[in-house]
């Protein structure tokens, strides 16, 4: 690989404007790049493992030095890297999974190649265009798309082993800040199994026996493995609230006091989790989030959980039956 671009052990290290080059080469481009980058290479390892990190380095550093001028890359590919930064809101050095990049934060944020490859013609000899530019190889390319997510039939499966484990085990492990999932859920009408989690199950669980020890743990849980964001491989949540739901974890287990690895029988948790936890907001609200990353869970403040902590714990574990 180039002298700037290589492969780490934790993943790879990439120019900013290479991540439109990997949409035009899905696209059926060829891109200038292609060989000295070995963005074929790249392309695999993305296509390989969804939650490979991908480190974004440029000419600069995260407060645009060292140099005042630098003697690194020509000025147009120094442009590129710096206004992809500016439209993904992140700054050279900035690491994230290829599933955050290539299927959320570039599409959702350039749409297209315009005052990035396209420059509305050539100004000079430092300011030439791609040639890819207006061939649209850069749309097909995020039409088709580049990550490449679960298996239906593994997701299917990972759902019915999951909810016979949680039916049949004598200790349920659960994230935190799912319990308030759990109740924004409930309270927003759920009353059959979700297909992509394990929440409706948690509940059915606790009620049947209220005595069933919960363990409470960081990271994915008994909840987890129908998900779409969910990574068996690794065990992981690569979902883009992966980051914030850590929070999520640790300012429940803060508020309840307690920590990873504690267990209560199921009414004791939903009880101290109604006498701890007055609103949702101070678990899931970020009013001051300015990335995708922190961004406000949508039922933060809708009154769901508020109301069931109204109601109290019995009624949540023995509802009337013409609530269900």
């Amino acid at each position: 690989m180039s002298s700037d671009e290589s492969a780490k052990p934790d993943g790879l290290t990439m120019r900013p404007h290479h991540l439109m080059c990997l949409f035009c080469l899905k696209g059926g481009g060829n891109p200038p790049d292609r060989e000295s980058a070995k963005l074929d290479e790249k392309l695999k390892a993305i296509e390989d493992d969804r939650n490979i990190l991908i480190t974004l380095e440029t000419a600069f550093d995260c407060m645009g030095g060292p140099t005042t001028f630098p003697d690194k890359y020509d000025p147009a590919t120094r442009r590129k890297d710096l206004q992809v930064l500016r439209a993904l809101n992140m700054v050279p050095g900035a690491t994230r999974n290829a599933r955050e990049l290539f299927h959320r934060r570039v599409p959702e944020n350039i749409a297209n190649l315009e005052g990035i490859c396209q420059l509305g013609g050539e100004s000079g000899s430092a300011w030439q265009e791609c040639p890819l530019a207006y061939t649209g190889a850069y749309e097909k390319g995020l039409e088709e798309g580049i990550i490449i997510f679960r298996d239906p039939v593994q997701k299917e499966q990972s759902k019915v082993d999951s909810c016979d484990e949680i039916m049949s085990t004598d200790r349920l492990q659960v994230r935190p800040h799912h319990l308030c999932c759990i109740l924004c859920a409930y309270g927003g009408g759920m009353r059959a199994p979700l297909e992509q989690d394990n929440l409706w199950e948690i509940l059915v669980r606790s009620r049947q026996d209220p005595d069933v020890e919960i363990e409470l743990i960081e990271g994915p849980c008994m909840v987890c493995p129908p998900c779409q964001g969910y990574d068996p491989d690794k065990d992981i949540c690569d979902a883009g609230c992966g980051i914030k739901d850590r929070l999520k974890d640790l300012n429940t287990f803060q508020k309840l006091g307690l920590q990873h690895g504690d267990v209560l029988p199921a009414r004791e948790l939903w009880a101290l989790l109604f006498e701890k936890l007055e609103k949702l907001a101070d678990i899931c609200d970020n009013p001051d989030a300015v990335i995708p990353e922190w961004g406000t869970c949508g039922s933060t403040h809708s009154g769901k959980y508020e109301k069931l902590r109204e109601e109290g714990v019995e009624k949540l574990l023995n509802p009337d039956p013409e609530d269900e």
